[in-house]
């Protein structure tokens, strides 16, 4: 791979990774402050990752994956899938939740 085409895949990770960070904290309704502190490191880390000026370490990635239950490859842009953790949920929520889901797919393809 020429280091120009690696360094053009590296920019384009950090801009998916920079607007998925920012789109998952915005949707749970947090600051950066708030997400610096849950994963360990400053707000102004956070916004660093937030404007494409850096990217955080592996350990760091996987924390903030796991902070709002998305998986490493979707924060960089490789899969859309996104995940709902239904664990806290009685059998009967779940269901709720599965049906309403099924309902904005339906309404999305019509």
């Amino acid at each position: 791979m020429s280091r120009l085409h690696y360094k053009k895949r590296r920019i384009r990770l950090m801009v998916d990774f920079s607007q998925r960070l920012k789109r998952v904290r915005m949707d749970r309704h947090m600051t950066q402050a708030q997400v610096a502190k849950k994963i360990g490191v400053t707000a102004s880390m956070v916004s660093s990752y937030e404007t494409d000026i850096r990217l955080p370490s592996y350990d760091v990635m996987i924390r903030i994956a796991d902070l709002f239950g998305v998986s490493v490859d979707y924060l960089l842009g490789r899969d859309n899938k996104r995940l709902v953790d239904l664990s806290r949920l009685t059998d009967e929520e779940a269901a709720v939740v599965c049906g309403m889901i099924s309902l904005l797919e339906q309404k999305k393809g019509e």
